[in-house]
């Protein structure tokens, strides 16, 4: 073998192999979700393009436009594979304290990482709304899959409760949103204080 054909065989063998294309999509997918995680919604393909280490023209040939890279990259976050993958670690619970604990962060925290999915409202734009229209079916979807999946949590603790549990599930869910949604510096409130809320009350035992 001519030391050329060497060089030329040893830059093909070192060569990256392309990606399959289940593989590349993926890979666009999760440079896009990370961008969107760091930074919002209005991220460019060039940044995602330079994230994955791709050129610009790889991912317009997996994702004809930016648009239908955001809408792929929303309907994987709220899959419910993503949703299952986060219930799955979760931490294990023995009181109702703890598991009611547990239920308020979860929900909040997925409610928190939603919100920045979230694209900005534009003037004259259809495909904005299609794809907005398009997160509300995903995500009342989730919030069904968590409220089943608080419901299994905390129904070993019906008993210790003085309402149904799916209405018991129904307040949780309630205080996770509202909690995620008010973040604030301001205040003290965290999902162990809402918890002890949720069970006990806010009354003070001194005024009744």
């Amino acid at each position: 073998m001519s030391e050329h054909s060497l060089i030329h065989w040893c830059v093909v063998m070192t060569r990256a192999r392309p990606l399959p294309p289940a593989e590349r999509r993926a890979s666009l997918i999760a440079a896009t979700r990370q961008l969107i995680l760091d930074h919002g919604p209005e991220v460019t393909t060039r940044q995602v393009a330079e994230a994955a280490k791709v050129a610009e023209g790889t991912l317009f040939r997996v994702f004809p436009t930016r648009r239908d890279l955001i809408a792929a990259t929303i309907a994987d976050h709220l899959s419910p594979e993503r949703l299952a993958d986060i219930f799955a670690t979760a931490p294990a619970t023995t009181t109702v304290d703890e598991t009611t604990e547990v239920c308020l962060s979860t929900a909040a925290d997925y409610v928190t990482t939603f919100g920045r999915f979230i694209p900005r409202p534009h003037r004259g734009g259809d495909h904005q709304d299609e794809i907005r229209f398009r997160i509300m079916e995903l995500w009342e979807a989730r919030v069904c899959d968590i409220a089943g999946w608080m419901r299994d949590r905390l129904a070993p603790h019906e008993a210790e409760l003085t309402i149904p549990v799916k209405d018991f599930t129904h307040l949780v869910i309630t205080l996770a949103m509202g909690y995620a949604h008010g973040r604030s510096p301001d205040t003290s409130l965290n999902p162990a204080t809402l918890a002890r809320l949720a069970l006990d009350g806010a009354r003070s035992k001194d005024s009744l």
